[in-house]
């Protein structure tokens, strides 16, 4: 075929010149013998651009690239943490996904750092150090999103991926549904009622947190509508775990469940509302502390404490643990008076009938353990869901991008691994006991003003904030 000179001036070795259509197009190629016909046969490596009479146009990506080299400032310090705290899943994305772990870490990351949507990933990865330390990944919209779908569909490799967190010997399982999509593609996701009663597309959480290590360690997604005690025996199955604690919430709680959960062998605690049967509060109305089992601190607060088992019905023999904090009790009992003084439809009669309930958090349970220790478990849900709040709110950020369940699943499986990033760090503030003064974003707020500078071709670190520095000190990150 004979082509113009504009485009002939293209024609290099180890190149081709193709024309498609009206328009001309060059291409890496490279010859291989083939032992069966005995003969070169012709290899194409990669589409190199589109040739105008302007000049040869590049792929966008490769565009990406040249531009990302010519940025001469880029933060450095908080993925830089996130790349030394986090090598393990770095090592195990490698060898479960060998092609796809760059975008699977990469989108993890900036995820946990900036909770982008898929539509910002490349900006930030031209602007991080980490593309300069993990070159070459592809992080555009399209590709991402059909990196998604694929991995959704291979849930065989991601419990491989998961089972490297599931170690311990206790775990708690958790039972969440705030979780909701507005795509008509994803199936899972369909009408149900969640603890607050809200009727909306959803899909199920179910979480294992391990109590040994204070880790996520599994997840999995079930249809919205599916709310029932056999998807959390699967779980407990398809995680490969044994000493399992359901720790739900007051919304979960029903007779049938709990009888469901003592014949599926699972331990529970279960907290009940205030107004539920199971509660006697006669201890509580006798005002007499002596006749509680006693008390314990938590969080510097008194917590006074009683059990009982029941004595009829289908959950006889159950044990009921009854708490009294009378700092929350002092709190509820003022919001109460005030909510009287300001409504003309309330009466002093509203307060009376239920005085004996505040102050109170009540469970049904058969955990064999303590008051104290049936509490901390009880309270680890709240450290959890509060934490599960990052992994919600950052799924909201753009449900609407999520076509389909394969997609929802990989989507899922970043945020996981995003969450495990905000664990690692949650994890050494509090053994530095430095929650109260920081929280995991504090630290990368701080440490993304570390950058790193091109200086004649070689690139350093910058001056680093005085903020920046005293976090970097207390927590001995030794970020240089």
């Amino acid at each position: 075929m004979k082509y113009p000179d504009w485009v002939m001036k293209h024609k290099k070795k180890g190149a081709e010149l193709r024309k498609i259509g009206e328009r001309y197009y060059l291409y890496k190629i490279r010859s291989v013998w083939d032992k069966e016909k005995k003969k070169p046969k012709k290899i194409t490596e990669k589409f190199l651009g589109t040739i105008k009479p302007e000049g040869l146009i590049k792929p966008k990506y490769d565009r990406l690239m040249e531009g990302m080299k010519n940025i001469s400032v880029k933060e450095s310090g908080a993925t830089d943490l996130i790349l030394k705290l986090n090598k393990d899943i770095e090592e195990n994305l490698k060898r479960i996904y060998p092609t796809e772990w760059k975008e699977l870490f990469l989108f993890s990351i900036f995820r946990f750092i900036y909770n982008t949507p898929i539509k910002n990933l490349q900006e930030y990865y031209a602007t991080s150090f980490i593309s300069e330390k993990i070159p070459d990944a592809h992080l555009s919209p399209k590709p991402i999103g059909n990196l998604l779908r694929e991995i959704g569909k291979q849930r065989g490799k991601m419990k491989m991926f998961l089972k490297q967190f599931v170690s311990g010997n206790k775990f708690a399982l958790i039972d969440l549904t705030h979780v909701f999509s507005s795509s008509e593609g994803v199936v899972s996701s369909v009408p149900g009622y969640n603890s607050k009663m809200e009727f909306s597309p959803q899909i199920h959480m179910i979480f294992l947190f391990s109590l040994d290590n204070h880790m996520p360690s599994y997840f999995r997604i079930v249809p919205g509508s599916i709310r029932d005690v056999s998807t959390l025996v699967l779980t407990v199955k398809e995680a490969g775990v044994k000493n399992t604690i359901l720790i739900g919430d007051k919304g979960f709680y029903s007779e049938d469940n709990a009888t469901s959960l003592e014949e599926q062998g699972l331990q529970y605690i279960l907290p009940l509302k205030r107004d539920s049967s199971l509660i006697d509060y006669a201890k509580i109305q006798e005002g007499n502390k002596k006749l509680f089992d006693g008390y314990f601190l938590f969080e510097n607060r008194v917590i006074w404490h009683y059990s009982y088992a029941l004595k009829e019905g289908e959950l006889k023999g159950k044990k009921v643990v009854v708490f009294l904090d009378e700092r929350l009790k002092t709190k509820e009992e003022k919001d109460c008076i005030s909510q009287i003084e300001g409504d003309k439809e309330k009466t002093i009669e509203d307060f009376y009938g239920i005085q004996y309930r505040q102050g109170t958090i009540s469970v049904i349970t058969n955990v064999d353990e303590t008051g104290e220790k049936t509490y901390q478990l009880l309270k680890m849900r709240d450290e959890i869901e509060k934490m599960i709040d990052v992994f919600k709110n950052i799924l909201d950020a753009d449900k609407t991008y999520m076509r389909d369940d394969y997609q929802m699943e990989g989507w899922m499986f970043i945020n996981f691994i995003s969450l495990v990033f905000y664990y690692k760090i949650y994890k050494i503030l509090s053994d530095n006991n430095l929650l109260k003064k920081y929280s995991p974003k504090d630290v990368l707020i701080h440490l993304s003003r570390i950058y790193k500078l091109k200086i004649s071709e070689e690139w350093v670190t910058s001056e680093i904030p005085k903020k920046s520095r005293k976090i970097i000190e207390k927590l001995n990150l030794h970020i240089t």
